[in-house]
């Protein structure tokens, strides 16, 4: 989903970064040994999946060819956020790449990911090994085994069978990844042998060794689920570091906001069911126009007061707030913003029971926002949809 809450997962600690996104440190952009991390270079023009080799500096290790995404390109398969697999931006730039991970008894077969590092591993010292994953929404299931492998040679097999190497980063591989709704860094430390020279990223255990878990399709995406558990990737990085404390997976950017607000005062007993649509609002995290999940009871209260009273009609009015709307000259599709939020609380609606006929959707004016104070939690009650009964 278009969410962008990041999770670290280093070794076998979990820890939530809410709101201390930073810029990456240019220094480790730089001994970055992965050429091409974010997927940004790219050669000719990106049509369709099976698109990796695409990307500068990444290859398929098999005859299963991994995918692209890319904001250049609107309503295709392989767009960004919106594509044949759900809805998600990218952590880093406009590109992100993507991996069938595991599929109900094996019957797609798994893809993977290949880079050659810029110079060879040093004997003894010790790399970070870190990139960001997001569960695709129309994934029936999330698995565990996310984990990277390094080789001394390239991985060249000209076959679609999974690859069942024993992935060494990270060490403790047992987390089940099932967040449709964040950018989750798996990052792990790999002491060098002195001769290594790529990374695969993909899934090296058996079917059946494989732990998965089956996941609910988020509220407003109304396209089925597919029988696997496929998972973006984004941000792919290895630097040489000092000590195992210095290995851990930092937001990249700064504008993007994780806070999502939701203080809410209790709500009258007494309320006639209009009254109560009317003091519904759906907030939303910046440049996403998903449905979190911290708003769902704020969904399942309006619906239980529209079924209350069959008679009323609702328009659906989205907003944005300042960051996005001075980001607008350099990412058009953030014009529609507003209303794609609207629709997507619609579609929230109409899955639950309620008829599309008693709601309409718009774009709520630019200049009207909620909280003009400039702070943080007044830009999040910026983000949102209001809900107006409709006389």
């Amino acid at each position: 989903m278009t969410y962008r809450f990041l999770t670290i997962a280093a070794a076998c600690f979990v820890i939530p970064a809410f709101l201390f996104a930073q810029d990456e440190p240019k220094d480790e952009e730089e001994n970055n040994m992965i050429s091409n991390g974010s997927f940004e270079t790219t050669e000719g023009k990106m049509k369709r999946t099976g698109n990796l080799e695409q990307a500068t500096g990444w290859k398929s290790p098999t005859e299963v060819i991994a995918d692209v995404f890319t904001e250049t390109v609107a309503g295709a398969p392989i767009s960004a956020p919106r594509n044949q697999f759900g809805d998600q931006s990218a952590l880093d730039g406009i590109n992100y790449a993507g991996v069938l991970w595991w599929s109900y008894q094996n019957k797609q077969p798994r893809s993977y990911m290949q880079a050659k590092f810029k110079k060879m591993l040093k004997k003894g010292e010790k790399y970070c090994v870190k990139y960001y994953i997001s569960l695709a929404d129309l994934s029936k299931y999330s698995t565990n085994e996310i984990g990277a492998y390094v080789s001394k040679v390239p991985v060249d097999k000209k076959d679609m069978n999974s690859l069942t190497y024993n992935a060494q980063v990270p060490l403790l591989k047992d987390q089940v990844y099932n967040d449709m709704f964040s950018w989750q860094g798996v990052c792990g430390i790999y002491e060098a042998n002195g001769d290594e020279q790529y990374l695969i990223i993909g899934n090296f255990a058996a079917n059946e060794s494989t732990t998965n878990e089956k996941v609910k399709r988020p509220k407003g995406e109304s396209r089925p689920q597919v029988m696997n558990a496929y998972y973006y990737i984004d941000d792919v990085s290895v630097t040489a570091v000092k000590n195992r404390s210095d290995c851990s997976c930092k937001q990249i950017d700064e504008a993007e906001s994780e806070y999502i607000f939701s203080k809410r005062g209790a709500m009258a007993s007494n309320l006639t069911p209009a009254a109560k649509v009317e003091q519904q609002v759906i907030y939303f995290k910046r440049f996403q126009q998903g449905i979190d999940r911290s708003m769902e009871t704020w969904i399942t209260d309006l619906v239980e007061a529209m079924k209350a009273d069959s008679s009323i009609t609702v328009k659906l009015n989205g907003f944005i707030d300042e960051t996005e709307k001075a980001r607008m000259a350099m990412r058009p599709d953030l014009e529609t913003l507003g209303l794609e939020r609207a629709d997507t609380v619609k579609e929230a609606l109409v899955e639950e029971g309620i008829d599309a006929a008693r709601i309409t959707t718009s774009a709520g004016p630019k200049d009207t926002p909620a909280d003009d104070s400039g702070t943080e939690t007044g830009e999040s009650k910026n983000r949102r949809v209001e809900v107006d009964v409709v006389q």
